[in-house]
């Protein structure tokens, strides 16, 4: 038979946990008093940070994300194998990589030099992405007035550390605005690319996208018809000279590979990528979202407080204690 425990045994182990819940008890207690104590401090940082979210909303540029999907365009992509890929790598010719590898270099090309020097030639699109740069009245570049640069400018002064003439933006600017405002996602298992681009002016995000896309797949473009007829012109020559007719089968299979992608490249169909659809525009604006600003000024300024409150203030108190005692 099961015996039950009996009352007496309970009851003494009752002051048992009772003594180990009581430090845990009185500290939770010792917390939540001194919260009550510097409750009005919680308040003021909490209206103090979400006044300053506000002013933030107001004066914050919000920005509308366009998107731009690519895949592979067809590049007429007949990769070599066996035999012919071993003559390819005897002759001084590599030819694993042709088919598909405008694709492959696509996301590097987008944030190229030569991709951002031809779109700087779009003067309309290099106006409304340096706004800041441009004088629409004098119809001119100008120098944009900082205090920030100022200060950087008089502390390089006093270090006596050279400072760069200003200039108006160019090819490198825009290079550099593009890495740092253009995300680039590349997913290799479905072959797929997507350009993300924020901008308050949701025309001006399509027509960088756009023109990102037109110039990188013409720059790609250009190289591989500039390789391809540098091959033809080589297997040609090398053909009047081979006598064997296992290797004159072989490299005119070769030339023939090397024909197509020079007439792709010669197209006006995309080379590189092609877009998986139109661009995509957000319909609402996407930054700064006021819900997620509001929530982390109010989560900011209430762990703000708990910090003072528990941690800071009482540990002031202490030593203003200890130097009054000594």
């Amino acid at each position: 038979m099961l015996r039950r425990p009996s009352n007496g045994n309970a009851m003494s182990q009752m002051p048992q946990i009772r003594e180990a819940e009581a430090p845990e008890a009185a500290a939770l207690i010792g917390w939540i008093t001194q919260l009550r104590r510097h409750r009005w401090l919680g308040i003021v940082l909490v209206v103090v940070s979400l006044s300053l979210a506000v002013g933030y909303l107001h004066i914050a540029t919000y920005k509308y994300s366009a998107v731009l999907a690519l895949t592979p365009a067809d590049q007429s992509g007949q990769k070599p194998v066996g035999n012919l890929a071993s003559l390819g790598s005897l002759v001084g010719v590599d030819l694993s990589s042709q088919a598909g590898s405008g694709f492959a270099m696509y996301a590097e090309a987008v944030t190229s030099y030569p991709v951002a020097k031809s779109l700087s030639e779009r003067a309309a699109l290099m106006q409304a992405i340096f706004k800041e740069s441009w004088d629409p009245a004098a119809q001119q570049w100008r120098e944009p007035q900082s205090f920030v640069r100022s200060i950087i400018n008089g502390v390089k002064r006093l270090l006596g550390v050279p400072i760069k003439a200003w200039a108006p933006p160019d090819g490198h600017d825009l290079q550099n605005y593009i890495e740092k405002n253009v995300l680039v996602a590349e997913d290799k298992k479905k072959s797929l690319i997507r350009l993300t681009y924020l901008n308050a002016d949701p025309k001006v995000a399509v027509e960088l996208l756009a023109g990102i896309n037109f110039e990188a797949d013409n720059f790609l473009r250009a190289r591989s018809l500039e390789r391809s007829t540098r091959y033809v012109e080589y297997l040609e020559r090398r053909l009047a000279e081979i006598q064997v007719v296992e290797y004159r089968l072989s490299m005119a299979q070769m030339l023939g590979n090397y024909e197509k992608t020079r007439m792709m490249a010669s197209s006006d169909a995309s080379f590189a990528a092609e877009a998986f659809g139109d661009i995509w525009v957000s319909p609402n604006f996407t930054t700064p979202n006021p819900w997620i600003v509001l929530s982390a000024a109010f989560i900011a300024a209430v762990a703000l407080w708990i910090g003072l409150a528990l941690f800071v203030l009482p540990l002031i108190a202490y030593l203003r204690r200890q130097s009054s005692a000594g």
